[in-house]
Order: structure tokens, then sequence, then C-alpha cells
């Protein structure tokens, strides 16, 4: 009994990685995490020791396919050149998220971006 050494019960006392989106991109490309399941992204993650939480949320940004950096400040004019150029009043918002995505805006910004154009054309109440 002295002198014993405990090991940690299922290591639970350890503190769970700390990460960054570009980082959790990194690792998810690296095994074609665009090929797999959100459950098995999640896994993963969780695999490599990031909590859980961190891993669904790193997961579902990953999945939504977009860079987490903007490579540009989208300005009004340049939205409504960009998706006035693109047709999208006659598309869907998801269509025309996708489309600002593959011009280099991040998720955000593009969703953001599209419901401004929207509502100012009025195309939503």
């Amino acid at each position: 009994m002295m002198g014993e050494r405990r090991e940690p019960v299922s290591g639970k006392t350890a503190m769970p990685k700390r990460g960054n989106q570009a980082e959790y991109n990194r690792v998810l490309d690296s095994v074609g995490g665009h090929a797999k399941s959100y459950q098995e992204c999640v896994d993963h993650l969780v695999g490599l020791g990031y909590s859980e939480a961190q891993a669904k949320n790193a997961a579902h940004v990953y999945r939504k396919g977009g860079a987490t950096l903007a490579s540009f400040r989208l300005s009004r004019d340049n939205r409504d050149r960009l998706l006035d150029r693109f047709g999208a009043r006659r598309k869907t918002p998801k269509e025309c998220v996708s489309y600002l995505m593959k011009q280099g805006c991040t998720y955000r910004q593009a969703t953001s971006a599209v419901y401004q154009f929207r509502k100012e054309k009025g195309l939503i109440p």
C-alpha cells in the first residue's frame, strides 16, 4: 500500500486539448473529413483528446465547407455586384451562400450578406 502509485481513473483528471478552427480543419482534412459523416468527424476529434463540445462545434463549422478566415472584406457594393451577377433574385438562399463562399467569403460572411441582400431587395419581409 505504501509507496503505491495510483493512475488517474479513465483520464478524467486530464484537461481536454485546446485548438482553433484552422487546426481542426487541418486535422479533418488529413483524414478525408469531407467524405466522412458528421459523427465520424466528431469521434475522430474526441479520439485525439478534444472535448465532445469542441469536436461537435469544430465538425459543424468544418462541414459547412468554408474557410474560417475571410480572404476579403465584403462591402455592400461588392455584395450587390456579386449577387446580381449570380442572379440571386432567382436562386435559393443556399445557392447564393454557396456561390459567395466559392468567391472567398466565410460561411458567416456569406449567410449575412445573402440575408441583407434579400431583405434590402424586398425578397423577405
